[in-house]
């Protein structure tokens, strides 16, 4: 594993961020958090446009390098910090799959199911991320015989579908599919998972649903 240089955290509770948090609990590696609360617009401001022009968390920046976007932030870690364990190894037969999920969560689920929510469900043969039907059947059909995305080997690829997920199941996006509840029940156990929550979705003001 590198040495880690200074790695710090561009967060807001209530977001997407919570994927990265995630993915550094997991590797264990020292980390520091700068709140950049998107409830009062933070991620607006001239200082932090500066490090994402688009104006979104997460931004994560290790020493003079500056990454955002979920998967790309959780691919740059997993290869530098957990490189073998967490991220398959180049040559692995396992490399492509855990590719695939990592664009998957943000280039499939996230627009599908964010437009679903809006009652907006379109052909999934006019749109190059498909239909909302044809996305939960995919994932369902991959993890019913499978611990996680890559098997019984728990990786990176996990943490940025799996956060996905873990939110759209919160926010009743998605059906209530046996195979899914039970993916997710597995990755809400991991202590890692509960220490990233309890930063992005504290209980006092994110209750468990009913």
């Amino acid at each position: 594993m590198a040495t880690p240089r200074r790695i710090v955290l561009y967060h807001s509770p209530a977001s997407r961020a919570f994927t990265a948090y995630w993915m550094l609990e997991e590797l264990g590696v020292p980390f520091t958090v700068e709140t950049v609360d998107i409830r009062k617009g933070d991620q607006k401001k001239p200082a932090y446009l500066k490090l994402n022009p688009a104006g979104k968390v997460p931004t994560l920046t290790d020493g003079e390098a500056v990454v955002s976007e979920n998967p790309a932030i959780a691919i740059y870690l997993a290869d530098r910090y957990g490189y073998g364990t967490l991220a398959p190894k180049i040559d692995d037969i396992e490399r492509g799959p855990y590719l695939k999920w990592m664009v998957y969560s943000s280039a499939v689920v996230d627009p599908v199911a964010t437009l679903h929510e809006q009652k907006i469900d379109l052909p999934g043969y006019s749109f190059s991320f498909g239909a909302f039907d044809d996305m939960v059947r995919v994932l369902s059909g991959v993890l019913k015989d499978r611990k996680y995305l890559l098997g019984a080997r728990f990786s990176a690829a996990d943490v940025v579908l799996g956060g996905t997920l873990s939110r759209l199941l919160y926010q009743k996006v998605l059906p209530k599919d046996p195979v899914l509840l039970d993916y997710n029940s597995r990755l809400t156990e991991r202590p890692a998972f509960q220490r990233a929550s309890d930063a992005t979705w504290p209980a006092h003001l994110f209750p468990t649903p009913a």
